[in-house]
């Protein structure tokens, strides 16, 4: 990324993920929110940053064997292959191959039900920014200035950092860090953080452990932990089980409550408001999912992959997950929830990424736990690291 914003010949910068795919069109729709161009042809306030809704999908299909499954996400054809040779194949049972590919599913769910609502929810409002990299959109003269202390205030002085993305290049979640200098830095004329609603930043999933998710969602939770630590910290009392445990015990133990109400004040009390409020939750949960993959809000053509085209294209899309097997999922991901924030946030400051064991800091940089060496050591680290036969090669 690095090699690439330094060689831009454009002012607009667009970083998206090589496994993720966005619908035709979505390119000129992020120019024209983060320029400030509107349908009609109209201007309104440019923004500094722009980026897209993350969504995942899991192709994995539990009724055919797990190659046939990986064969349709390696297709380039728009259809769901469906080769006798790959269907004659012995399967694993299904256990098996729920251990070995449910992660997929369960990252499919947190996406699509948790992350969605609180995304979409702090987008609105504004109030803090709230972006995953997936598919953002910024100007390569902002990020610029915003990185150069004599251009910044609100940057500590005599640190002698890089421009650009280099700034970033010893921390994790340089991402969510390059979204937040922009939104703290003062741009006159440009609002802070536009969502583009409706285009979707698509990644497929297939081939998954659940131990792979958990994996996954512990290398999120810390690489993050020190950059949004308030948000963190709070974020098991907005999962369904927790949260309705709150409200349970508020419920049976207010004497106000039981006063106005006549709600009595014991465990079984408690118990039976805790399913009912952790049922309603997972209604909701159901139809918004089922809302997001229906794939209503994308732009679909000949190139456009089955997966991309949602639950409401007939046969050329995604088979719509069925209420049992979708609760399955859901009940998973609710009870593995609280778990995996303990082991991430409570019990550990590491992540495992490539490879490669990296310690993180509270300054959110990181210290490479493989080679004993901190990344601070080099200004550019992946810079250095880059061979000469590669794309990485500087000569």
């Amino acid at each position: 990324m690095s090699r690439a914003y330094r060689e831009a010949k454009g002012d607009i910068i667009w970083v998206m993920d090589c496994n993720v795919w966005v619908a035709s069109g979505a390119l000129g729709r992020m120019v024209d929110k983060l320029m400030g161009f509107a349908s009609d042809k109209a201007r309104t306030t440019p923004y500094k940053f722009v980026h897209q809704m993350p969504l995942v999908v899991d192709t994995i299909d539990y009724t055919e064997p797990t190659s046939a499954s990986r064969q349709a996400l390696l297709s380039s054809t728009s259809e769901r292959p469906s080769s006798p040779e790959l269907m004659a194949r012995s399967a694993d049972d299904l256990l098996t191959r729920i251990s070995r590919n449910g992660g997929g599913r369960l990252d499919e769910m947190f996406m699509a039900t948790t992350h969605i609502k609180f995304y979409g929810a702090i987008n609105s409002v504004g109030i803090a920014p709230c972006i995953v990299g997936k598919s953002n959109m910024f100007r390569k003269s902002h990020l610029d200035q915003a990185t150069t202390e004599s251009q910044n205030p609100i940057l500590k002085k005599g640190e002698n950092k890089p421009t650009g993305v280099d700034h970033f290049s010893y921390n994790i979640c340089e991402d969510h860090l390059i979204g937040d200098l922009l939104w703290r830095s003062n741009i006159p004329g440009h609002w802070n953080h536009g969502l583009v609603w409706g285009d979707l930043a698509l990644q497929p999933q297939a081939g998954m452990s659940i131990t792979g998710y958990v994996a996954r969602r512990v290398r999120w939770l810390r690489a993050r932990k020190f950059t949004v630590l308030a948000a963190t910290l709070v974020e098991p009392g907005v999962e369904s089980l927790v949260c309705c445990a709150y409200l349970a015990f508020a419920l049976t133990t207010l004497p106000w409550v039981h006063d106005k109400t006549g709600i009595p004040r014991t465990w079984g009390a408690m118990a039976s408001i805790w399913v009912v409020a952790v049922l309603a939750w997972m209604t909701v949960d159901w139809f918004a999912f089922r809302l997001i993959h229906s794939g209503q809000t994308v732009a679909v053509d000949e190139d456009t992959p089955y997966w991309a085209r949602g639950t409401s294209h007939g046969a050329g899309g995604m088979p719509r997950r069925s209420f049992g097997e979708w609760v399955l999922a859901w009940i998973g991901r609710e009870f593995l929830a609280l778990p995996i924030w303990t082991w991430a946030v409570v019990l550990g400051t590491t992540v495992n990424w490539r490879g490669k064991t990296f310690y993180v800091r509270f300054d959110t940089s990181v210290v490479d736990l493989t080679n004993k060496q901190p990344t601070r050591g080099s200004r550019t680290p992946e810079l250095e690291r880059g061979r000469r036969s590669s794309k990485d090669r500087v000569d």
